[in-house]
């Protein structure tokens, strides 16, 4: 039987956008500006820590997202680009090259 492995890489900028989106539908709204810094952990598991400028209290709090949070958020970015994403196949994450990646796999 036919196997595909498929990998979508997320350079840092697209990652910040990606947990932009998954934090609003979360009603945790910020900007993409107002990220000062993005602290990868490459674990296991992987985890990521965002430094966030809040400009209502004028002061930097952390926003931490777990691996599942992080998946969703790289596959919510893909549906609002329109990358077609299999819904039988295993997803997984991985970090390479300071880029998260997407796995996908179907057998």
């Amino acid at each position: 039987m036919p196997r595909e492995l498929r990998n979508i890489y997320f350079d840092e900028s697209e990652l910040k956008i990606a947990l932009m989106q998954f934090s609003a539908r979360q009603k945790l709204i910020f900007n993409v500006e107002n990220i000062n810094d993005v602290d990868v952990k490459e674990g296991p598991p992987i985890s990521v820590s965002l430094k966030v400028f809040d400009l209502e209290t004028g002061k930097v709090g952390t926003v931490n997202y777990s691996n599942p949070e992080i998946a969703a958020a790289l596959m919510g970015y893909c549906m609002f680009l329109k990358i077609p994403l299999p819904r039988s196949g295993k997803k997984s994450i991985a970090v390479k090259d300071d880029a998260l990646i997407l796995k996908i796999k179907i057998q």
